[in-house]
């Protein structure tokens, strides 16, 4: 028998692989869709390796594991939900696929029970208010593995082409049927409505079906044993990335938003030693009223890495009013409790000398440039593991440490796709060093036709925003960036930010790494400094239609214009010259239009707000 090339898929049933990870409402919840599914691919690939015999790690293609310990559920290696190996002819490549999915199978069964153990582990009546077999059952029915095997007779580059035909076929014929799990007169899942909800609704004070009757569990009960408040339905899937944990490991812990967003806040007050003294006395104050309140422990989530001095455990989420009033009305606190926790909370606020912290936080996707056509180029089965291998050196080592230095929380890293939270005080440099590390580390694929980058999106978003809504508007900001063309041998290899505030549409630019970060930064920093007076932003932002639906020279004569009455704006303004000339400069040299300036610095609004409250 000749050798076969082996592809593996493996991804959720009905739904995509980003979809089923952004249904989340916590960012833990996230982290765990995102690692459940990096450990069932390392399952696989391990039971494909084992299948083939001794050695077998050497023949996987993608992953490319230096050995067979690194495929093991506790090892750093992150596998993509794709696996490539190359079956030997003495191995039947069927039973070698057989083989890798079965051990998928158990992987997933075995990590199912575990997580499900954990749930409502110490209620008395779990068996009542937890249904658990139709939680496993939709936890069986998510996923779905798609192979093919394709003879390597016409050469390495010819079958992976077939083999990628054969396995997007294969997909396209997919056999459906009814869930075994659908039950009759049973809310679905608060997240995404896909799914029966798995725990009874005699739990919760006000039922969404049947009639109205005293819940079996109070509010604190149905906290500790199942982690959910009052309006939120859990289907299994939910359940399982609520309770997950790594293997063998303590719960990962994930910042919350609201703490991701009062980081620089909580960092200025770090350094601010005039006040520290008093502030200390303040939060001793405060901390006690939430404390006598008995909401304290509702913020006691902040990971050891991302803790400041002054709260220590407790999350930022305990300075904003909203987040407050939310854990107090959850504990039934009486009026006059609010009012002394929130005189409390002001009263730091008032002795730290600072306004509200902002409430915007950064959510970060990267990806691989024109992928496809380095992969296109390979050769050999060595070439591809080679730049597997590099890959994962990436993915494991280079950017977890990148995203630590930025202070920001790394979600998922695998192969060339990196999605990150990050606080606003670091978020457009942590964005960029990513995008640095990834072509120094395919550097040795570059050409002089083609040069390995990365292009990101980076959506700025409310912490109160449901999450799923910020991921979406962090994809569409990555697909803005792999749009930018200006011209065969300069595209992509961007990074575009959206602003999405709560109100108003949301604001958006995008260019090239070395050029966007670098400005954007200059203009943080002017604003900072209160160098550049807001009004400018309406009246360059106004020149955009000069050149509305124009083409060609009659574009060009409006660009023209553009250039002369932009400068003509910054001159009138109170900006010292030395300031006019650089920002006149950008524009005199073709670098940047006003219109384009005009929504940087409106942008850049955010981080400097940002910046400045990071300074002590």
């Amino acid at each position: 028998m000749p050798e076969h090339l082996l592809v593996v898929a493996l991804g959720p049933a009905h739904e995509s692989l980003q979809e089923f990870i952004s249904r989340a409402r916590r960012c833990h919840d996230l982290w765990f869709g995102s690692w459940f599914v990096a450990a069932l691919s390392k399952a696989l690939a391990r039971g494909i390796a084992e299948a083939i015999g001794p050695g077998g790690h050497e023949a996987l293609l993608f992953p490319a594991p230096a050995s067979v310990e690194e495929l093991a559920p506790a090892s750093s290696l992150t596998v993509a939900n794709k696996v490539l190996a190359l079956v030997p002819g003495d191995r039947d490549p069927v039973d070698v696929a057989r083989s890798g999915v079965r051990a998928f199978e158990q992987a997933r069964d075995r990590w199912t029970a575990e997580i499900f153990g954990r749930v409502g582990r110490d209620d008395p009546r779990r068996l009542e208010n937890f249904h658990e077999r139709a939680a496993r059952a939709q936890v069986a029915e998510l996923f779905e593995t798609s192979w093919v095997a394709v003879p390597l007779g016409g050469g390495f580059p010819a079958a992976r082409v077939e083999a990628e035909r054969m396995l997007a076929a294969r997909k396209r014929t997919r056999a459906f049927r009814q869930p075994s799990w659908a039950r009759e007169g049973v809310p679905k899942s608060s997240l995404d409505g896909l799914r029966d909800a798995v725990l009874d609704e005699r739990i919760y004070e006000k039922p969404v079906t049947g009639r109205a009757r005293p819940a079996a569990l109070g509010s604190d009960e149905r906290r500790r044993f199942y982690d959910v408040h009052g309006s939120e339905r859990l289907c299994g899937v939910g359940l399982l990335k609520r309770f997950g944990r790594r293997v063998n490991d303590e719960a990962e812990r994930i910042p919350s938003t609201n703490h991701l967003s009062t980081l620089p806040f909580l960092r200025g007050l770090d350094r601010d030693q005039a006040r520290q003294d008093a502030v200390r006395r303040a939060w001793r104050d405060y901390r006690a009223a939430l404390e006598d309140a008995g909401v304290l422990d509702e913020f006691q989530d902040a990971p050891p890495l991302l803790r400041s001095d002054l709260l220590g455990r407790i999350d930022g989420g305990v300075l904003y009013p909203g987040r407050v009033r939310e854990a107090l009305e959850d504990a039934d606190a009486s009026e006059a409790t609010r009012r002394f926790v929130e005189e409390r909370r002001r009263a730091l606020l008032k002795c730290a000398g600072r306004d509200e912290p902002s409430a915007y936080y950064g959510i970060l996707v990267a990806d691989g440039d024109s992928m496809g056509d380095l992969i296109a180029i390979l050769e050999t089965p060595g070439e591809q593991r080679r730049l597997s291998a590099t890959l994962a050196r990436f993915a494991r080592e280079r950017v977890p440490a990148i995203v630590q230095e930025g202070e920001g929380a790394l979600l998922y890293a695998g192969g060339d796709d990196v999605l990150a939270l990050l606080p606003l005080h670091t978020a457009p440099t942590t964005a960029m060093r990513v995008a640095q590390a990834f072509r120094e580390e395919l550097a040795p694929w570059a050409t002089a036709e083609r040069v390995p980058s990365m292009s990101a999106g980076l959506a700025v978003v409310h912490s109160w925003s449901p999450l799923e809504e910020g991921l979406d508007a962090a994809r569409d900001a990555e697909v803005r960036a792999k749009a930018r063309y200006n011209g065969a041998r300069d595209r992509k290899n961007a990074l575009a930010i959206a602003v999405h505030k709560r109100s108003g549409q949301p604001l958006t630019v995008c260019d090239r790494w070395d050029a966007l970060v670098p400005r954007l930064q200059r203009i943080v920093d002017l604003q900072v400094e209160d160098e550049l007076p807001g009004t400018m932003i309406e009246e360059l932002a106004a020149l955009e239609r000069l050149a509305l639906g124009l083409r060609g020279e009659a574009q060009d004569r409006a660009r023209a214009v553009q250039r002369v009455e932009a400068r003509r704006i910054l001159g009138r303004k109170d900006i010292r010259s030395a300031v006019l000339d650089e920002l006149g400069g950008w524009i005199e040299k073709g670098e940047i239009d006003g219109p384009a300036l005009g929504r940087e610095v409106a942008v850049a609004r955010v981080f400097a707000r940002a910046a400045k409250e990071a300074q002590g």
